[in-house]
């Protein structure tokens, strides 16, 4: 398909090669005006040879910038007025390059594994036939105008990575889930996610199905890599999940490999839900430790203090149930992170609370956003937490417990001239949307993302930071156009 004409900012060609044009931790900037940019067009991606760099779809040694978008170009960008679009921003040696990109057509892909949430539309990615490139696990089929993070209908896809990443022109791959309903995923609609469950090296996917028994639960369904370019998993095994499944997050694969941990969010009506971490292993799904956490919408794995080990922290996002009598919630979710450090055993431990900016709350939408971000390479993880209307904290905790890593936050906010409009600051401010190491340099940068859509489904002027100052920006707005 062709592709939009993308728009950046003036200063970002100097940026990039000369590091100017920067902005400072705490002081608002304004996205990049089209007005004083510049027609980009699209360049060839480049080819890669095969690697084992996460998120690097064409196997170049860059990670990829991926996300979903409700956004056509035309104005709107509400989840609720059209299909989304699988997108693909190449990381290179200057980090994520918008002038090499895919574009999928809009609804080619209903929905994808979900990446921590407050970032549903944030894909996940592994190497599923183990060929050295990344592939993006999704939900195809899905009905127009899904948000892309409850999806009913639908079935489990793969697009495929390569040597100049996925083809917009390809429809995503099948994968074959037994049981189940027609091999449809369950009334949770939670997209196939990918990870390492049994620590061999080999990626898999998780799915949520129906129960083969037509019990009122879910069953949580492995399917264990490699697979085959017909989306045949090596073999297959089911855990019984009760109550329903409301989404799945896995952990990557931690410094010194091994089990990829599995976190169930279990099914809520606008309350902060339940969650259950699954102790992954080489035994049956059936036999693997479920741990009880708190409740919570947010969630991150990371390693917050440096010691090798995987951990991982729940928490509010800010939503609450509308009905009467369930606009709150308990004293130890409520406006927290809960942070419970590995190894994890037969038992869950204690938690490490870490109080977050307070908040309204909203009925109806997300209000935090989460990444764990390992900034300056010292492999010890960051908990970047943005909040609406206030920006993003950056909170270390390698001393033990989590502190704020400046004095104030990391604003970024969209255009007063936008669909938002300068009469709502709030609404403008840039959200936490990924952490990765796009340009190979040792330490992560931290992707902000502001949205003009109402639901917050249309990610359009992007920032790409060192976690106080910008390394580059651009604006995704013509990319469906």
């Amino acid at each position: 398909m062709p592709f939009g004409r993308l728009t950046v900012p003036a200063c970002v060609g100097a940026l990039l090669l000369t590091g100017a044009c920067a902005g400072t931790s705490g002081a608002p900037a304004s996205g990049p005006d089209p007005a004083d940019g510049q027609a980009l067009e699209a360049s060839p991606v480049p080819e890669g040879r095969g690697g084992d760099v996460a998120d690097d779809v064409n196997g170049d040694g860059f990670p990829d910038l991926l996300f979903l978008s409700s956004y056509t170009g035309d104005g709107g960008g509400d989840g609720l007025e059209g299909d989304l679009r699988l997108v693909v921003v190449y990381g290179s040696q200057n980090g994520p390059e918008p002038t090499t990109r895919a574009v999928f057509e809009a609804g080619a892909v209903g929905a994808a594994a979900s990446v921590g949430e407050g970032n549903r539309l944030r894909p996940g990615t592994a190497d599923l036939d183990g060929d050295g490139y990344a592939d993006i696990p999704v939900l195809t089929g899905s009905p127009p105008g899904s948000l892309g993070a409850t999806v009913s209908a639908g079935r489990p896809g793969i697009v495929w990575g390569g040597p100049t990443g996925p083809d917009p022109q390809e429809e995503p791959g099948p994968v074959s889930v037994p049981g189940g309903s027609g091999g449809e995923p369950g009334s949770a609609g939670a997209a196939p996610t990918p990870g390492d469950f049994d620590g061999d090296g080999h990626a898999d996917l998780a799915v949520a199905v129906d129960s083969a028994t037509g019990a009122d639960t879910a069953e949580l369904v492995v399917l264990y890599g490699p697979f085959d370019r017909e989306g045949a998993p090596g073999r297959t095994a089911r855990r019984p999940v009760d109550p329903w499944i409301g989404g799945l997050v896995a952990a990557p694969v931690g410094p010194g490999g091994g089990p990829a941990p599995l976190l169930v969010r279990h099914g809520s009506d606008g309350e902060q839900p339940a969650n259950t971490l699954l102790v992954t292993g080489p035994g049956d799904p059936a036999g693997w430790d479920a741990l009880e956490l708190l409740p919570g919408s947010l969630s991150a794995f990371g390693d917050f203090d440096g010691d090798g080990e995987t951990d991982v922290a729940v928490g509010d996002d800010g939503t609450r149930n509308d009905e009467p009598g369930h606009g709150t919630e308990p004293a130890e979710v409520d406006g927290r992170m809960n942070v419970y450090r590995g190894p994890f055993g037969p038992q869950a431990p204690e938690p490490l609370p870490v109080p977050l900016t307070p908040t309204e709350r909203s009925l109806s939408y997300h209000l935090r956003t989460v990444a764990a971000c390992d900034l300056d390479g010292d492999g010890a993880d960051t908990l970047a937490v943005g909040l609406a209307g206030h920006g993003v904290d950056l909170l270390d905790g390698d001393g033990g417990e989590f502190a704020a890593a400046g004095d104030t936050p990391l604003v970024r906010s969209g255009p007063e001239d936008g669909p938002r409009g300068a009469d709502s600051p709030a609404a403008r401010t840039a959200e936490v949307f990924a952490c990765a190491d796009h340009d190979a340099d040792g330490s992560d940068e931290l992707v902000l993302a502001y949205d003009p859509g109402v639901v917050r489904s249309a990610p359009v002027r992007w920032w790409v930071t060192d976690g106080g100052a910008d390394e580059g920006a651009f604006d995704s707005g013509d990319f469906g156009g």
